[in-house]
């Protein structure tokens, strides 16, 4: 038998090598290709972020209206001015955002808009991304836009800004526990009023300078007067919806009609009240063309504390004319004349006494309950009838009214 040597194989090495070599390129490839994409989708999500809080702040913007007609003497934001808008570019960290509000035109609801507050720019990529959101803003005055549903006691329960609440928002924090107010008085009145800021009592009836305002007002003009009476307030809005056609508990709730020349007056049937009882003040404005501009009143009302206490009474609207003119009437009927409701959550006057805003005031005031806000009253044509609300799922106000002043010995006028 005859062997053959065998040769050694050449180049076996060296086409493994290269093998090896295009299996380890087509990884990397790979992988730089997934390091694209998480750069990508991380550089859309930091963009999507910044948009996202971009399209929060425009609806914030659009949400922080500060009155509702538009006025051009003033840089306040109004409830009419938040309509469709393309806003200026605003140059973010990666990109440029473009943002835009839509407003589309009202629907059944003339009374609330429906916003879309969105942004939109060009990822690296080069196509357009889009953030929308969506909201519904109602057309109610931002100083009322809680007080029909807000509960009417108190307790001890503090606001944010560390005080009872049913201190008037407008009152002053003077320090020490206290706050000041100077209510609204036709003639640059000067009575102010000290609260505790616990309690929301009102321990002081200061005179202050002819023509001051909260604002001005300071711990040293009412330092003598700031415990030398005690007092409980009764607070809220007047609004009118003297529309030709019988208003519903949505315009209940969001009214338009113009104000009217009135005082308030609460007569107090309760016993053993230093004089003078009860002190009534108000906004309105016997100037019609004032008043034609206004939506909504507001009235504050302090009953000087019997020993006990507690107090009864009624609250009443009075009409007054603008000028020399003859006054408005509370009537039974007539397209002429005027009926007054109340806000409350009760169907009838025979629930927890004062539990809501009642008929009449029994036993009012007594502690921790001691003041009552939010006693809101709503002015409509006599030809109709006082609007009422049931309370349904997703309707978070209830905008329920009462007969409260038609004119009547049962609901009459006070003098």
């Amino acid at each position: 038998m005859t062997h053959r040597a065998q040769l050694p194989r050449r180049g076996v090495s060296l086409i493994e090598a290269i093998c090896a070599l295009g299996v380890m390129a087509f990884g990397m490839l790979a992988v730089v290709g997934v390091q694209v994409t998480l750069r990508g989708n991380a550089d859309v999500s930091k963009q999507r972020a910044e948009a996202t809080r971009l399209a929060q702040q425009g609806m914030e913007n659009s949400r922080g209206f500060g009155q509702l007609v538009a006025n051009a003497a003033t840089a306040v934001v109004e409830y009419e001015e938040v309509t469709s808008v393309n806003g200026a570019a605003v140059v973010g960290l990666n990109a440029t955002y473009v943002p835009a509000r839509t407003v589309p035109p009202a629907g059944i609801y003339p009374n609330l808009k429906t916003v879309v507050s969105g942004v939109s720019w060009t990822d690296r990529a080069g196509i357009v991304q889009t953030v929308q959101l969506y909201s519904a803003i109602a057309r109610i005055a931002p100083e009322v836009a809680a007080s029909l549903w807000l509960p009417q006691q108190s307790g001890t329960m503090l606001q944010a800004v560390g005080r009872n609440r049913t201190i008037p928002v407008q009152a002053k924090d003077l320090g020490s526990g206290i706050s000041v107010f100077v209510p609204p008085q036709p003639a640059l009145g000067t009575v102010a009023w000290v609260f505790n800021n616990f309690s929301g009592l009102i321990t002081g009836v200061c005179n202050v300078a002819a023509g001051a305002t909260t604002a001005a007002v300071v711990a040293a003009d009412v330092a003598a007067c700031s415990n030398n009476t005690m007092a409980q307030l009764v607070s809220g809005f007047i609004r009118f919806a003297s529309t030709a056609v019988q208003p519903t508990a949505a315009e209940a709730e969001t009214p338009t009609a113009s104000t009217l020349n009135l005082n308030v007056v609460l007569e107090l049937t309760s016993n053993a009240h230093p004089a003078p009882g009860a002190t009534c003040f108000d906004d309105s404005s016997s100037d019609a063309v004032v008043a034609a501009g206004r939506e909504m009143l507001t009235y504050f009302c302090a009953v000087i504390s019997n020993p006990n206490y507690t107090w009864a009474g009624r609250t009443r609207i009075a009409p007054l004319a603008f000028g020399v003119g003859a006054p408005w009437v509370i009537a039974a009927a007539g397209a002429a004349n005027f009926t007054v409701c109340r806000y409350t959550t009760l169907a009838g006057d025979t629930g927890p006494k004062n539990a809501e805003h009642p008929l009449d005031y029994t036993a009012a005031g007594s502690k921790p309950k001691a003041s009552l806000p939010n006693q809101n009253f709503l002015v409509i044509s006599a030809a109709h009838n006082c609007p009422t609300d049931v309370a349904n799922a997703g309707d978070f106000v209830n905008s329920n009214t009462r007969l409260h002043q038609n004119g009547s010995a049962t609901y009459n006028n006070p003098p």
